[in-house]
């Protein structure tokens, strides 16, 4: 799908790479199932993991710890098991969006093509800090319960078995055999929520970054237009502008289409997980071993939102910009009025914003700003409850 990397270092790598570990083949028009065995299986992980952690916070409803302890990881188990769901749903419409993206900067000119560099560093930056946090989140969760378990059974003699999720397992975990089943059970649905997450965000930024690019170039096509001596040349570069911002704000909208029903799902839960694990490293009960753990999971939440949030903004604020270039382009006295009514047009549809939306908010910074108040709103509340039952 992609001939070239058109000479941006690491074009579209990370979201090639993290959906080839899902079991998808994202640079392919159809976005092909690969490993279809393995991605069924990571989807049975998960929505079975789901189960017993419910149950377990059921039997502990009473112990607003414990609760939050299970709850956290829960969330989001939740949410990626709803991004796969919806990339398997959508695939191919992401796959083909891709390439339309990839095909329309094609034709930017050597100029131009800075734009686009920027915008792809700017995401390539973004997302490998996002992906190592939630890789080593992931790998932390795994590894601190077998390891602690090790030592103590190395001082004690006696092995702790402490299992990597508070959950009512179907099994006795204090056997060796149950232990190490379970184990594999929940890095399986770790995988699961490792790369469902980072790449459907990932590809996110991407599109986000590159729509960005794009508006930013066709404001580089308006000042050449303006600049252009022949009117039959300028006439032909501001109706191909014209088209060109009409393509861009489509893909925009498809976006919109493609991730308002993750978006929804994402922020609805994001506010109490945030909520949770804020409670647990401020509760002072948590064992000094699982804070590195529950930072990590805070920062890569708190990333994750960011990609979002921040991407929704910057793509307002860059679709709004093309109206002022507009505006400072029509000024020019050189212009007939021909072009100037078709230039006004364009300038009014260029002053509403293209937004991302979650159905019932806009996905910009104060949605941000919002996620986190409202997280601190629900410390409060569990605080205040956590003392009237002590």
């Amino acid at each position: 799908m992609f001939k070239s990397d058109l000479g941006i270092t690491g074009y579209f790598h990370l979201q090639k790479f993290t959906f080839h570990r899902l079991g998808i083949d994202m640079t392919t028009r159809s976005a092909r199932v690969i490993k279809i065995y393995f991605l069924t299986l990571q989807i049975i992980a998960l929505a079975t993991i789901l189960i017993p952690i419910a149950v377990y916070s059921w039997q502990h409803i009473q112990e607003i710890v414990e609760v939050t302890n299970a709850m956290a990881p829960f969330m989001q188990a939740t949410i990626s098991l709803w991004k796969i769901w919806r990339v398997i749903y959508r695939r191919k419409e992401m796959a083909q969006m891709a390439e339309n993206i990839y095909l329309i900067s094609t034709r930017a000119s050597a100029k131009e093509l800075t734009h686009l560099i920027q915008e792809n560093n700017r995401e390539r930056l973004m997302n490998t800090a996002y992906y190592y946090s939630v890789l080593n989140t992931g790998m932390l969760a795994l590894a601190a319960p077998v390891l602690v378990s090790f030592i103590q059974y190395l001082r004690l003699g006696e092995f702790s078995y402490i299992v990597v999720l508070k959950a009512t397992y179907p099994i006795d975990y204090a056997r060796p055999l149950n232990y190490f089943l379970i184990w594999l059970w929940t890095a399986v649905a770790i995988y699961g929520v490792i790369y469902g997450s980072v790449s459907v965000d990932s590809l996110y930024s991407w599109y986000i970054h590159n729509l960005v690019g794009n508006f930013k170039i066709l404001q580089s096509k308006l000042v050449t237009a303006e600049s252009a001596s022949e009117l039959s040349e300028r006439r032909e570069l501001i109706y191909y502008c014209i088209a060109y911002h009409q393509r861009i704000i489509a893909m925009t909208e498809q976006l919109n289409i493609i991730y308002q029903p993750i978006v929804f799902v994402q922020f609805s839960l994001n506010a109490l997980q945030i909520c949770f694990l804020a409670y647990q490293i401020g509760s002072g009960v948590v064992d000094t071993v699982d804070l590195p753990f529950l930072f990590l999971f805070m920062i890569s939440v708190g990333i994750q939102l960011m990609i979002y949030c921040y991407g929704g903004q910057h793509l307002q604020n860059e679709s709004v910009n093309v109206s002022k270039s507009i505006y400072q382009t029509i000024n020019s006295s050189s212009w007939p009025n021909e072009l100037r009514k078709v230039l006004l047009i364009s300038m009014m549809r260029a002053q509403k914003p293209s937004k991302l939306t979650g159905i019932f908010f806009d996905v910009d910074l104060p949605l941000f700003l919002w996620v986190w108040r409202t997280a601190g709103s629900y410390v409060t509340l569990l605080r205040s409850v956590d003392q009237k039952t002590m």
